[in-house]
């Protein structure tokens, strides 16, 4: 099960483990995917039966609308200059008083124009 933090929003990272989580949290198992998924063994606590096929499949789904959503943050954060070279930019932009339209400034607002926030908010 994986799941990707950004600020207070924690969203799935789609796939067949992550799916499992979400449609029986806390249940154990093994997987065979060679032909199609299928559970191979499953304990369950609640004794619940496994998700089928096609539950997952539809969980699966869910999750890659909602990963694909916040694309722009995974983007973002690899576009923006590492922290040391951040630091030295806001140094000399405080040091020169040049805190509203800086180097630090600009090269942070040019990463989020080149990759806007979606203006349609995320629905499930």
């Amino acid at each position: 099960m994986t799941f990707r933090k950004f600020n207070d929003i924690v969203y799935p990272i789609p796939g067949v483990d992550t799916a499992l989580e979400v449609l029986r949290p806390g249940a154990r198992y093994d997987l065979n995917c060679a032909a199609g998924i299928n559970v191979t063994e499953w304990e369950d606590d609640e004794n619940r039966l496994p998700p089928t096929s096609e539950e997952i499949g539809l969980e699966i789904l869910r999750e890659k609308k909602i990963y694909d959503y916040y694309e722009y943050e995974r983007v973002r954060e690899k576009e923006y200059p590492q922290i040391k070279d951040q630091l030295d930019q806001l140094y000399h932009d405080i040091k020169n008083g040049n805190l509203n339209n800086g180097e630090w400034i600009k090269s942070i607002d040019k990463v989020k124009m080149n990759n806007p926030k979606p203006e349609i908010p995320l629905s499930e």
